[in-house]
């Protein structure tokens, strides 16, 4: 059986020279995870640096610089998809500007295995097998799906934990669920269906910007909300949106009202969390901060 660890190797490319010598630096991120599961990194340095980013699964992702750690920080929030991601060792990368020269620390985090349920649900048949007029819909709904979820933004508006997205959270059905609709197998749950009449306010769990609104075929309304640095909000079935892309947010805005539109068995809140393009399961960060989280990474030296 293969170990449950990874091996972590840092190092620090330097393009021209020798790093300042004021200067020092670290990276903080875990060396295994849960695959659907949230976690935190975090790059922290005694001098100013710029333009940090971090790479996780073949996606670059812009960090911000703030104050705080040993001087300065940037915080990122990443995950992976159950949908598509296998158990094994993936690579992360961070890279940064710092005196004029580019640094990059280069490490592995071993994605552990965890068990999902499956779900039986009974839908209308066309929503299981769409009848060919809808075809063109559902592809011009995917693209735009496709180019909300790319959103990359540095600037970071969300902070933890978030806002819960209703007053009450109850699930009825959880993240990670291989859904079984009418029989046919589907992928598994991507988000979490939360208990809601029609007309429950939501609300976002953190500030950003509304990149993408609309009635979907399969999604019914839909709300996306870019807050930065990767990180997007997504609610499903709502019967009334109340925001339109481009619009500022704040966390805890109502942003819509709850419903059960599009495929559905009944009203409910889909509320899924994106991470860097990688759904995770957003209900564990409800009851956790960014300092907690980085409590169960590890902490590397870069210069």
């Amino acid at each position: 059986m293969r170990r449950l660890k990874s091996s972590l190797i840092i190092t620090a490319i330097i393009a021209i020279m020798a790093a300042p010598s004021y200067a020092s630096s670290w990276v903080n991120f875990p060396t295994s995870w849960d695959i659907g599961q949230a976690f935190a990194v975090s790059l922290t340095s005694t001098a100013d640096y710029s333009s940090p980013t971090v790479t996780w699964m073949n996606r670059s992702i812009a960090l911000n610089v703030e104050p705080g750690g040993a001087g300065k920080i940037s915080y990122g929030l990443l995950g992976s998809d159950v949908r598509n991601i296998k158990p094994g060792s993936y690579k992360i990368l961070f890279e940064f500007i710092q005196g004029g020269k580019k640094y990059k620390a280069s490490g592995n985090i071993y994605l552990r295995a965890k068990q999902y349920p499956k779900e039986e649900l009974k839908v209308n048949p066309k929503m299981v097998n769409p009848p060919k007029k809808e075809l063109s819909r559902i592809q011009n709904e995917s693209k735009l799906i496709g180019t909300a979820l790319r959103t990359m933004t540095a600037s970071r508006r969300w902070t933890t934990p978030p806002q819960p997205p209703l007053a009450s959270i109850t699930l009825t059905s959880n993240y990670g669920k291989q859904r079984i609709y009418n029989g046919q197998p589907r992928a598994g749950h991507n988000g979490a269906d939360i208990r809601a009449v029609t007309g429950t306010d939501v609300r976002a769990p953190f500030a950003g910007t509304v990149v993408l609104t609309g009635f979907h075929y399969y999604a019914g309304g839909s709300v996306y909300i870019d807050s930065g640095n990767g990180v997007i909000t997504v609610f499903f079935h709502l019967s009334k949106i109340l925001v339109k892309k481009g619009d500022k947010v704040s966390k805890g805005q109502v942003v819509a009202k709850s419903g059960a539109t599009g495929r559905v068995t009944g009203p409910h809140l889909h509320y899924s969390l994106v991470l860097g393009g990688q759904f995770v399961d957003p209900i564990p960060l409800l009851s956790t901060s960014i300092t907690q989280m980085l409590k169960r990474g590890n902490t590397r030296q870069v210069n």
